[in-house]
């Protein structure tokens, strides 16, 4: 039987909770080729043991797609539908190369999305018309679904990653891990860079006085983590920088998740790092930076307490019972609910 030929469109940036999309689909699906348009070759490197999944090396463009040379398109991502300029001139992009896909009696799905900030009506009625002519979208938060749930092809389940079957790792002793964010490359909340860095800071200090080992994990180079933590190591006293070890994402994904997956605790700021610690088993605390992980948190009932970086101070402080264990049992039944984010496509292979 020949193998189905799918195209992604993801976000192609080096950052964890995104490459772990395309990750996931790649190993669950070994028989489909899936293609991604990619310009940087750093990319490549985070998928430098997978062989079903290939390289368009230009930039994307869906005008110049042709339809009938792969059998489905699937766009998988988190926040991919934020509304500004250049969302609705894609929002309105995809309407029509969804239109041309129906034509040609081609797939197409979203996966693991959530949708806004908005702020127009206008963009809301866009969305609908894209959602309303996709074969399938799997939101992962409820809200999103809620905003759309009148369209037939709309469904809901917790995020893919919830699904992840990460190898957990012998946990490192007294070890804390930290994901940093780089607040400087965000609008709405670079004002607060100077309170966040110094909590981090402080968090640092506080730990290796007790000691012990405390390891800096940036997700994403491009969105500056790794900035970020140089600038919080800048502000510790010297003898506290060499007892940090930073843990950069800039190699392969099961490399840089051995090392995640060997932390006791774990201090959550990226999205998919509350998630990954979750099914790890690890002690959690979050700092949330957006309604997206706030909106989950609440929904799935995760943690009844968390820190959400708009409501930080230089008195916020971090106490040892704040962090907190999600249940195996509880952990099980989100993995199981989240693999309903590949029905769409479990269904069209069947029907093939």
């Amino acid at each position: 039987m020949e193998k189905k030929k799918v195209l992604l469109f993801a976000y192609t940036k080096v950052n964890l909770g995104d490459n772990l999309f395309v990750y996931m689909l790649t190993k669950k699906y070994p028989n489909i080729e899936f293609y991604i348009h990619v310009v940087e070759k750093e990319y490549e490197e985070v998928y430098r043991n997978i062989n079903n999944l290939h390289y368009i090396q230009e930039p994307r463009n869906v005008k110049n797609i042709e339809i009938e040379e792969f059998d489905a398109y699937i766009y998988v991502g988190g926040s991919i539908f934020m509304e500004s300029e250049y969302g609705r001139h894609e929002m309105k992009e995809f309407n029509e190369f969804i239109k041309k896909c129906k034509q040609h009696h081609k797939k197409f799905f979203y996966m693991s999305c959530n949708f806004g900030p908005y702020q127009t009506q206008e963009y809301v009625e866009l969305a609908r018309e894209n959602f309303s002519l996709c074969d399938g979208i799997c939101f992962r938060d409820k809200k999103s679904y809620e905003l759309f749930q009148d369209i037939d092809t709309v469904s809901y389940a917790p995020d893919m990653a919830f699904s992840f079957p990460i190898e957990k790792e012998k946990k490192e002793k007294k070890s804390v891990g930290i994901s940093v964010i780089s607040l400087a490359i965000r609008e709405d909340l670079k004002e607060l860079e100077e309170p966040y860095n110094d909590f981090i800071k402080r968090i640092i200090i506080k730990y290796v006085k007790r000691n012990y080992k405390v390891h800096l994990f940036s997700f994403s180079e491009f969105e500056k983590d790794g900035e970020a933590i140089q600038k919080i190591i800048t502000m510790l006293p010297e003898e506290y920088k060499e007892k940090v070890q930073v843990e950069t994402f800039n190699e392969d994904i099961e490399s840089y998740l051995k090392r995640y997956a060997k932390m006791e605790y774990m201090i959550c700021g990226r999205f998919h790092s509350m998630i990954l610690s979750i099914l790890l088993g690890q002690k959690i605390y979050n700092i949330t930076y957006s309604k997206k992980q706030d909106n989950v948190i609440k929904e799935l009932k995760l943690f009844r307490r968390y820190q959400p970086i708009k409501e930080m101070t230089f008195e916020t402080v971090l106490r040892n019972y704040y962090f907190k264990k999600v249940r195996a049992g509880k952990r099980k039944k989100i993995a199981k609910q989240a693999q309903k984010q590949f029905q769409n496509i479990e269904d069209w292979l069947r029907t093939e």
